[in-house]
């Protein structure tokens, strides 16, 4: 995969998903791209296009939650002319505006049933009809669809076509939620950084660092974004420490719920998830000159981090004395 059209990361998981982009891009199948909102479901669409014979084409993308249901039709296949009130013109469709190229359907899943024995129609005999047209017109593109239900929840109940979905995923690309996946938070960082920098491009303190490693990204790597570019406006001296990291109140009321449970009804967290944790721990610990103004750093009270280095230890994982002592 070209590297301007890779997603940053080092994860395992990240891997896989470019592998596979890397096996879907030199073919013509449509692919299917399921993940939550803000892990990058767009990013991964278009490094399948440019990484694609039809790089050349057009890339449209067109959100399927949008619109209304006649508005969608009107923009996926167009219209003639008096076709409906205020169709005063002939106008083309993003079906044959990527002609030749991808069509990018984000947001599938939101698509009224009845469009979706159009769209089924439409992959199946490569032509469409324009809204208010008798006569068919021809169309090369190739779908890229993505969702963020779970449609085969949605098949079950007569929500979404089984048979469109079988159609939709000749390829089907799962990518996991930014906290599953926490060796591409740093490296993301680091880019997002250069993106917002104006004058001078600031480091991330080890604290910071630790910081956004513990946080649960509900937002996923749009959510990462947004906290780099405010950090960015807050920070001083080329340093992003760790009281310039700030959630949403979305991330701090699911700081605030953790702190509230006991370790026995936590959520779920993967291996990989726990060794991060452990790590930006460890991170505000060395940074820091006690356990609170570690605990301050991160944003949650010493109380609950020692709890966390009690689990840890319990877990099986290496705590240095110093740090682990009550």
């Amino acid at each position: 995969v070209e590297v301007r059209h890779q997603m940053i990361g080092d994860s395992g998981a990240l891997r896989q998903v470019m592998a596979a982009v890397g096996r879907a891009a030199p073919t013509n199948d449509t692919v299917l791209i399921q993940g939550e909102s803000g892990v990058g479901k767009e990013l991964v669409a278009r490094a399948v296009h440019y990484n694609s014979p039809r790089k050349n084409g057009p890339f449209v993308c067109l959100n399927c939650a949008a619109l209304s249901e006649t508005l969608l039709e009107s923009e996926l296949f167009g219209h003639e002319k008096g076709a409906f009130t205020g169709a005063h013109r002939h106008s083309v469709g993003f079906f044959e505006q990527a002609s030749g190229g991808t069509l990018f359907l984000d947001e599938i899943g939101e698509m009224p049933l009845e469009l979706q024995s159009k769209l089924l129609r439409v992959l199946q005999e490569k032509q469409i009809y324009r809204v208010g047209a008798t006569t068919p017109v021809s169309v090369d593109v190739r779908i890229i669809a993505a969702t963020n239900v779970d449609l085969k929840y949605n098949i079950q109940n007569r929500l979404f076509r089984e048979d469109l979905y079988f159609r939709l995923s000749g390829f089907n690309l799962a990518i996991a939620r930014l906290a599953e996946r926490p060796a591409d938070i740093e490296p993301l960082a680091r880019i997002f950084i250069q993106k917002h920098a104006t004058e001078h491009r600031p480091v991330l303190s080890q604290a910071a660092l630790a910081k956004l490693l513990t946080h649960r990204w509900p937002g996923n790597v749009r959510e990462l974004e947004n906290v780099v570019a405010r950090a960015m406006v807050l920070h001083e001296n080329k340093i992003i420490e760790g009281h310039d990291i700030s959630f949403d109140d979305l991330g701090l009321a699911d700081e605030a719920q953790k702190e509230s449970l006991p370790a026995s009804v936590e959520p779920h967290r993967s291996q990989a998830n726990y060794s991060s944790e452990l790590t930006g721990i460890l991170s505000a610990l060395q940074a820091s000159s006690n356990r609170a103004q570690a605990a301050e750093q991160l944003g949650i009270s010493p109380r609950t981090l020692r709890q966390k280095l009690f689990e840890f230890r319990k877990a099986g994982h290496e705590v240095p004395r110093a740090y682990a002592r009550s």
